[in-house]
Parts: C-alpha cells; sequence; structure tokens
C-alpha cells in the first residue's frame, strides 16, 4: 500500500504531517480535543453508527491525546496525520472558525472527522493494511463515478459505449499502481481479468506510463481515445464540481479514499459527499465500507 507524500490535484498539497511536538502544541486550539470530547458527548445517544464504540473510545480522557486541533489556513484538508507524534489532526481552518463551539463546526462534522481520522491514522501508520485483492472492489466502484461524470460528455452512455471496458482497465491499472504499488505486465493482467478488455495489442503503448502517477493516468485517457482530449484541470474541474475539494485526495491515495468513503456514511456531515453511496455503484459501495470495518471494531 503507498502513501502518497503529495497531493497533485491540490497543486502538492501534503498528505501526512510531520511536525514535532513542540511546534504542533504552538499551532494548536487550547483543549481542542476536550471540547470535541464535550461537544460529542451531547449527541452520543443520537448517533447510531458502526464507527460508534471506536469513535467514543478515542474520547475517552484517556485517549484524547491523541487528537489535535489547530487552526491551521495553509493547509486546506480538514483531517490529517502528524508522524512524529501519531496523532490524529483535526483542522478547523475549512470550516472557516478558529475554536469549537456547540454548534460550530456542526457536530455532525466533528464526529464525521473523527471516522475520517482514525481510519486515516491506522492506515497510514500500518496498523491496518488493506490487501491489494480489493483493486477490484475500489476499481468497479470508480468506474460508476467516471461515467456519472464523463459519460454524457465523452460518450460513454451512447455512442462510445464501447469504451467502456477500456476505461475500466485503464482505471485498474492506476488502483493497482498508485494504491498497491503493483506495476508492469503482471498489473495489466490483472486489470485485463477485472475489465474484460484485451490489453495485447496496445501493450507497448501502455508501458510509455507511470501509472502510479495520476497525470499520466488523465493522459492515457485522453491519448487511448476513451476521454480525448481530457486533461488534469477538465478532469480537476469536474470532480470539484460534482464532489467537492474533500473528495479529490482520495482519487491519488488509497487511505483517503477508504477515510473519505467512511467518512461519508455519517448522515448530515458535509466532510464527504453522503450520497457516494446511493448515487453511485451502491453494491461496490458496501464491500467497500465493509473493508474498512475491521478498523472500527479495533
Amino acid at each position: 500500500m503507498i502513501i502518497k507524500e503529495k497531493f497533485t490535484l491540490l497543486k502538492d498539497v501534503p498528505n501526512i504531517i510531520s511536525m514535532p511536538s513542540k511546534s504542533l502544541a504552538v499551532a494548536s486550539i487550547e483543549k481542542g480535543s476536550v471540547k470535541i470530547a464535550n461537544v460529542l458527548d451531547m449527541i452520543k445517544n443520537k448517533i447510531d453508527h458502526f464507527t460508534k464504540n471506536r469513535v467514543y473510545s478515542i474520547l475517552e480522557n484517556k485517549n484524547l491525546n491523541k487528537i489535535v486541533v489547530v487552526n491551521n489556513e495553509t493547509y486546506i484538508l480538514p483531517v490529517s496525520y502528524n508522524i512524529p507524534t501519531k496523532q490524529i489532526i483535526i483542522n478547523l481552518a475549512p470550516f472557516g472558525i478558529d475554536d469549537i463551539y456547540p454548534t460550530s463546526p456542526d457536530p455532525k462534522n466533528l464526529y464525521s472527522t473523527l471516522v475520517y481520522g482514525i481510519c486515516l491514522s491506522d492506515l497510514v501508520s500500518g496498523k491496518v493494511e488493506i490487501p491489494s485483492k480489493y483493486f477490484a472492489v475500489i476499481s468497479t466502484f470508480l468506474l460508476s463515478i467516471f461515467i456519472r461524470l464523463f459519460g454524457k460528455e465523452f460518450g460513454l452512455l451512447g455512442t462510445y459505449a464501447s469504451e467502456i471496458p477500456k476505461l475500466s482497465f485503464l482505471i485498474s491499472c492506476y488502483i493497482l499502481s498508485a494504491f498497491f504499488d503493483e506495476v508492469g505486465e503482471e498489473s495489466f493482467r490483472k486489470a485485463s481479468t477485472t475489465s474484460s478488455f484485451d490489453y495485447r495489442p496496445i501493450e507497448q503503448e501502455l508501458n510509455r506510463y507511470n501509472f502510479k502517477s495520476i497525470e499520466d493516468f488523465i493522459l492515457s485517457l485522453s491519448d487511448f481515445k476513451v476521454m480525448p482530449g481530457i486533461t488534469k484541470v477538465g478532469f480537476t474541474a469536474k470532480f470539484l464540481k460534482i464532489l467537492s475539494l474533500n473528495f479529490l485526495p482520495g482519487l491519488e491515495d488509497l487511505s483517503r479514499f477508504m477515510s473519505i468513503c467512511s467518512a461519508s456514511t455519517v448522515s448530515g456531515s458535509t466532510i464527504a459527499p453522503t450520497f457516494l453511496g446511493q448515487k453511485y455503484n451502491s453494491g461496490e459501495f458496501k464491500k467497500i465500507i465493509e473493508i474498512t470495518k475491521p478498523i472500527f471494531r479495533r
């Protein structure tokens, strides 16, 4: 499993933070984790979610030091993980506030950030591994998103529907490489099996692309005439418009993808698109959530 250092689509925003404890303490909100615990204690009886036991175990006094609340306006994401101190980072800046209040941010958003943060921290710290055998589930789910977002524009819902197996193949190549570090002919064979696409006529051309790079992946979509003329700017703009900025890291990093999917199941939250499991391939989405559930049983 690959943990990306920076996000290309977000112009090199760091994925994981690396701040010494003293620097982090200076940037943190005083008693931020205690304030989160107090707010979420008030809605505990209203929470009915598979993550509840793990989330509230983190909010116990002995575990509150696992959370640090900051207000970092230079970091555009609401959740991260700090490697030196092994702590979940909750960033208030994306909410447009500088402290935690009873109703601001919305308690459901606070709960969702913890779901996100717990999943992210367990994955990036190596406490939990996602085996590469799950690449097909992730690829098939993303295929449904791509078809909904780009299908009409590139004829994938009509004249060029025959290109869908090739799109499925390229997505699988990207997920195998960028998420699971599987490259080359072996990854092509796996992607071919999942997509029912015969890659052999274009194998030499495929070897020109570094499928660990989302830029090369987007280029391949254009070059292989699945989405002719698609650019990184156009690709990013579409995802920003439909799925929001917070979804973009999930296109580049497995730990972010799984965390975003988990957070999206918290109804009423705006941390992640809560319609992911309804609007797109609901069967594959349920499988993705099943993959994350052991994290919240720990």
